[in-house]
């Protein structure tokens, strides 16, 4: 109920913020986004949402609008176009460009383009790092430790938002 609750505010945010009092003091405005950019601190927030809420995998069920899977999930973190449910890793490479491992920020993602995409949430060494994903049926979206290392000798790259603010 309070995931309904809160997916409810956040369509509505833009109209009654002024008037809603979240008793909390929730800044809900971090979530309402422009289709223009949008910062890494909104990305991770957004990502949080769906790692919070335990969303299940799947490649036809939706939330707010995104595919409940891998590319679905880093589409929703982005607040990039949910016209089909979100991109997908075939054609993710539309709105992002590829970047060295040096440049990562929180808020990335490393793509295998028509295989998988997760989320990149930051070092944890020269290797290991934050990464949250919708991996597969029967599993929920989570954050977890990544190897970096295992992805870039199986075909992965990282590669940054066109429209990541800062």
């Amino acid at each position: 109920m309070i995931g309904i609750l809160f997916r409810f505010m956040f369509l509505l945010a833009p109209v009654l913020s002024s008037s809603l009092d979240l008793g909390e003091k929730k800044d809900i405005t971090l979530y309402n986004v422009s289709a223009s950019s949008i910062t890494r601190d909104q990305i991770m927030q957004r990502a949080q949402v769906w790692v919070d809420e335990k969303i299940p995998y799947s490649q036809t069920a939706t939330t707010d609008g995104y595919r409940q899977d891998c590319s679905g999930y880093v589409s929703y973190s982005w607040a990039s176009s949910t016209s089909g449910g979100g991109h997908v890793t075939s054609n993710m490479q539309e709105i992002c460009t590829k970047i060295s491992k040096s440049d990562m920020k929180k808020g990335d993602a490393i793509l295998k383009p028509s295989t998988h995409v997760v989320l990149f949430g930051g070092w944890i060494d020269s290797d290991a790092f934050y990464e949250y994903a919708e991996h597969q049926s029967g599993d929920v979206c989570r954050k977890s430790t990544g190897s970096y290392n295992y992805f870039a000798t199986n075909g992965y790259f990282p590669c940054r938002y066109n429209l990541v603010s800062n």
